[in-house]
């Protein structure tokens, strides 16, 4: 039988799984990676056991235990039984990379550190294990560490997006928003991510109080995910925050055209009018923000009503 075969990757400091379901000879094991195919670990669990005691396969039986342990969320008994697994199978990469997978579960980073750069020499141009790596160091603040290894990524794998989106985030937290913009520049074109690389250019913009560039990366964006309210949100405040008032509520109207049920734009816009006196403009917006069930729209309108009477008494 040959087993299913799972390969993730860890990214920018998120941990994800790596496994192999072995292939076995013996009945037994045959019948312990159906079940582990079939989702139904807890089955599959003494059967492995049993294949492991009658001497069948022993790496590939600690390392599918390991598995199902892991898929059990029983984090620390995978462990014992991927450490059985390297020291039964030696050279057996995944082994390594689903006991370093474990030990970041767990938050032990030195261990994790030190299992992925075992597994590197072993497979030193193996991108997945160098992700870890990174996303190790860069775990503990280890930055120096972490960028040497997402630089080597990038260079030996230019075609892979996560490393730049690392690379500038930690550029960024350390202060040098430059080195953050060159990263994102670099950005392989259409990738995937292209959308939150461009919001991370329009954050770092906005810091830097450019706000013409900020609008420029949030649009472009909102482009690539035009049903992202809170990237309308965001554009609608830029503008706001720039002292385009006007174009702030125009930016709203026609955002409530496209999400007519999204209060919060609603109550934001009106209260972008309510205090540039635009009196109309905010009680329109309030009546839609209460309509869809925002008591800020009810206190808005308040407002607008008092403010007009106030202005009918003198």
């Amino acid at each position: 039988m040959t087993g299913k075969r799972l390969i993730h990757c860890i990214v920018t400091g998120t941990v994800v799984l790596m496994w192999l379901c072995g292939a076995g000879t013996a009945s037994v094991l045959d019948s312990a990676n159906s079940h582990y195919k079939e989702g139904d670990y807890k089955g599959a669990l003494p059967l492995y056991k049993k294949a492991l005691r009658a001497g069948d396969n022993p790496a590939v039986c600690h390392f599918n235990i390991g598995n199902a342990y892991f898929q059990l969320d029983s984090i620390p008994q995978s462990v014992v039984y991927y450490q059985a697994t390297i020291r039964t199978a030696p050279e057996f990469f995944r082994g390594y990379m689903n006991l370093a997978t474990a030990y970041y579960t767990l938050e032990d980073m030195g261990e994790c550190i030190a299992i992925t750069r075992r597994a590197l020499r072993i497979e030193p141009d193996d991108a997945n294990a160098l992700m870890v790596l990174a996303a190790c160091y860069r775990k503990v603040h280890a930055y120096p560490e972490a960028i040497t290894v997402f630089e080597q990524l990038v260079d030996r794998f230019p075609e892979k997006e996560e490393p730049y989106i690392a690379l500038a985030e930690i550029y960024r937290d350390l202060g040098d928003n430059g080195k953050a913009v060159g990263w994102l520049q670099r950005y392989p074109e259409s990738g995937k991510n292209e959308t939150y690389a461009f919001l991370l250019l329009a954050d770092i913009y906005e810091q830097e109080k450019n706000i013409g560039k900020a609008q420029f990366y949030l649009r472009r964006s909102f482009e690539r995910d035009s049903n992202n309210r809170w990237l309308l949100y965001r554009i609608v405040a830029l503008h706001e925050k720039e002292g385009n008032a006007l174009v702030a509520i125009d930016e709203a109207r026609r955002g409530l055209e496209q999400f007519p049920d999204y209060a919060e734009l609603a109550l934001f816009a009106g209260n972008i009018a309510f205090q540039n006196s635009r009196y109309y403009d905010a009680a329109h917006f309030y009546s839609i923000a209460r309509n869809l069930g925002d008591a800020g729209g009810i206190v808005g309108l308040e407002n607008v009503r008092t403010v007009q009477e106030e202005s009918a008494v003198h």
